[in-house]
């Protein structure tokens, strides 16, 4: 078969694609009577149908000593009601061929399921009394804080995991809740109890502290009443305002060390306090972050693994939650190349807050973000995901809609002007988790600022 494309040429990519969500015959939402808030989006492309529930207070709330306590909430959620032994769900939802699923980050926790269509109504009564009924028997909670606590053993002999377990710690503090990791401690969980976790239920898990995401194939009046009738028990309640301490800020850059002899790599991971998801430079800084080291091409990756050949990849991500958020550089880097590995990472940090970036980077990083959004959307729990996205940080309700023209809205004064605010190469913690013996003096000779070697339990 003969062709007349030219493949010595790049194609040229079509149009920027243009994205509707907020459509009146796709999204719509309701509130049930006992003040949950109901978003359905219609999908027929498939006979099935997506329930993600989201609770709106996630391991924020955990106290410090008892870190991981949402996850543990989460995992026990499904391990037996006041109707089902935890075998008894586990078996009613796979004789429907239903999906089930619970989860937990540091914003929220909650549930999901996929269900057939035609099993709906009888996978809801399970879903209910999952989310309704939990008893949280001491005998399952045994057997699923073992397995916990076995996991935390486990990340504790993978130094990219306790990189990052340093960086938060070092980045928010002990006091501060973000700086634990969300599976907690081999401390933490030992000592949470059944009852923490009845009174963690009975504190935040209410409809009016929750919104429920369906995607598939039904109308909203008929979903509502068969969420009326599945949900009627669940009743309001006072939820407890959470007060967080403020996350420290840095007032120099300081290296801390954590000691894995003979390592061939070195896990190293830079930066310092972040913003809040709802801040109002959310996208300036995301399209900044994208020509920094958020994605394959970026000034990061391009320069560390494709210039100098030190790391199979390295990134720089900015954590953004609720009551504030982390910027980070990550990456593995070959030993021998510690210390020039955090010289070309700081280098990246100065030359992009005083050099700003050039209109040829800033529209390959508008047009990956852009191209890349409908694809983000293609599956039931994808779109789920994304709208209960919305829900937990109470973005606008036209988000999704608006992404495209906020991306493009970036200027590369704004690009320039957010890199000063936010990025501070002065203050950024350092953490390297290496061969001490070989990589602290390298180190040091950089003068980036002190160099300190700190232990770490998991």
């Amino acid at each position: 078969m003969h062709t007349t494309i030219d493949r010595t040429k790049i194609p040229e990519p079509g149009p920027v694609p243009h994205f509707t969500l907020l459509d009146e015959t796709k999204l719509t939402r309701t509130q049930l009577s006992n003040g949950i808030n109901v978003w359905l989006y219609r999908y027929k492309k498939l006979p099935v149908v997506q329930v993600y529930l989201a609770v709106h207070t996630g391991a924020f709330s955990d106290p410090v000593d008892k870190a991981g306590m949402t996850n543990l909430f989460a995992d026990m959620l499904d391990e037996g009601t006041k109707n089902r032994s935890a075998l008894q769900i586990a078996d009613d939802f796979d004789f429907l061929g239903t999906n089930f699923n619970t989860w937990s980050s540091m914003d929220g926790c909650g549930a999901s399921m996929l269900s057939m269509r035609e099993h709906l109504e009888a996978s809801l009564e399970i879903f209910s009394d999952v989310i309704r009924n939990p008893e949280f028997p001491e005998q399952e909670l045994t057997r699923v804080r073992k397995n916990i606590l076995t996991s935390i053993l486990q990340e504790e002999d993978q130094p990219n995991v306790l990189a990052t377990k340093v960086f938060v710690k070092t980045i928010y503090g002990k006091d501060h809740p973000y700086g634990y990791p969300r599976l907690g401690t081999t401390e933490s969980v030992q000592f949470i109890t059944a009852d923490d976790l009845r009174e963690k239920y009975s504190k935040y898990f209410k409809p009016d502290n929750a919104s429920i995401i369906v995607v598939g194939d039904i109308g909203l009046q008929e979903l509502s009443e068969r969420l009326e009738n599945a949900l009627s028990g669940w009743k309001q309640g006072d939820i407890p305002k959470v007060t967080l301490p403020d996350i420290p800020d840095r007032d120099r850059a300081t290296i801390y060390l954590t000691n894995r002899a003979e390592a061939a790599q070195s896990q190293i991971r830079i930066g310092h306090r972040g913003i809040e998801r709802t801040h109002k430079d959310y996208f300036p800084v995301l399209v900044m972050n994208q020509i920094l080291g958020g994605q394959f091409t970026s000034r990061i990756n391009l320069n560390l693994r494709e210039d100098k050949g030190y790391t199979y990849g390295a990134a720089s991500i900015w954590e953004m939650r609720k009551f504030g958020g982390h910027f980070i550089t990550t990456g593995g880097f070959q030993g021998e190349y510690t210390d020039k590995s955090v010289e070309e990472i700081m280098k990246e940090l100065h030359t992009i807050r005083e050099k700003g970036v050039s209109e040829e980077e800033l529209a390959a990083a508008k047009d990956g973000l852009v191209r890349s959004l409908p694809r983000q959307f293609e599956t039931p729990s994808q779109i789920a995901t994304k709208l209960a996205t919305v829900a937990l940080y109470e973005l606008p309700e036209n988000y999704y809609d608006t992404y495209v023209d906020n991306v493009q809205q970036v200027t590369v004064d704004d690009v320039k002007r957010v890199t000063s605010d936010y990025i501070h190469p002065s203050k950024v913690a350092v953490v390297v988790v290496g061969d001490v013996q070989k990589i602290k003096k390298p180190l040091e000779k950089l003068g980036i600022g002190d160099v300190k070697e700190v232990e770490h339990k998991g």
